[in-house]
């Protein structure tokens, strides 16, 4: 993922991941007490790298605590199997 645009509240990056991970990692940034809002997208399916926009105070804490709680999940889910 690289930084396309950093502001005070609002970040957004761009990445070369799918919507497969992009969903997940929106879900679970919703659920961060300090993110106002959260969205991906792409001007073009099949031209343009998806971009990732997060409004809050820290995105990048709250990016690291969405993909904390991606990974516990999936630990829970290995043991479980």
């Amino acid at each position: 993922m690289k930084i396309v645009e950093n502001k005070e509240d609002m970040t957004v990056l761009e990445t070369e991941e799918t919507s497969t991970l992009l969903n997940l990692l929106v879900d679970r940034l919703w659920e961060e007490k300090d993110v106002k809002r959260a969205a991906y997208g792409s001007k073009h399916p099949f031209l343009d790298n998806m971009q990732l926009l997060i409004e809050g105070k820290n995105a990048k804490k709250s990016i690291e605590k969405a993909c904390d709680s991606i990974t516990k999940d999936c630990n829970s889910l290995l043991k479980s199997i």
